[in-house]
């Protein structure tokens, strides 16, 4: 069943508004994982995105669960943006509710796609990436176990296949 990743760019006013809703979202993204629907989510620290990786049959379920989410509802997410992996890597471990693990999202094209899955699937192995994968367009994603963006991409940089010059970090909050 494939895994999308949901980039959704957050209202102005997100941080000012969103904790009446938080506990129903929590509520609703746990259950989801509970029944094998969502990966993870979490917002970045700033309050201006979020990211869930739901994992659903089609894009017409995905669409369903984007549309029913809380904060969609609320109107605290205002645009969205779905990719699907071709290729994931599963989370080492699954995060309780409300773990808020500060985290980095990198994100980049690899030099060769092989060595830089291989890299992501030891990484995770030795505990610094959580979960990742590849897009269709060869761009990869991955949840560095890491808070200092330079020490992330210093992680994927040194483990090979990953071009160094294409490679973004943001911080993350994995919140499940």
């Amino acid at each position: 069943m494939p895994v999308y990743h949901v980039h959704f760019t957050c209202a102005a006013d997100y941080n000012a508004r969103r904790l009446p809703y938080r506990p129903a979202h929590l509520t609703q993204l746990t259950t989801l994982r509970d029944e094998g629907r969502v990966v993870a989510g979490g917002p970045e620290p700033d309050g201006s995105a979020a990211h869930i990786f739901y994992r659903v049959a089609d894009r017409a379920d995905l669409d369903r669960l984007v549309a029913d989410n809380e904060f969609q509802r609320a109107g605290l997410f205002v645009a969205h943006a779905a990719r699907a992996f071709d290729d994931f890597v599963e989370p080492i471990e699954r995060l309780p509710p409300d773990a808020g693990w500060k985290v980095t999202l990198v994100e980049g094209m690899p030099t060769d796609r092989a060595g830089a899955s291989a890299a992501l699937t030891r990484l995770r192995t030795e505990k610094l990436v959580n979960l990742g994968g590849f897009f269709a367009d060869s761009r990869g994603l991955a949840v560095v176990r890491l808070s200092d963006a330079a020490a992330a991409l210093a992680t994927l940089e040194t483990a090979g296949g990953w071009d160094a010059a294409r490679l973004t970090a943001r911080s993350w909050s994995q919140t499940l």
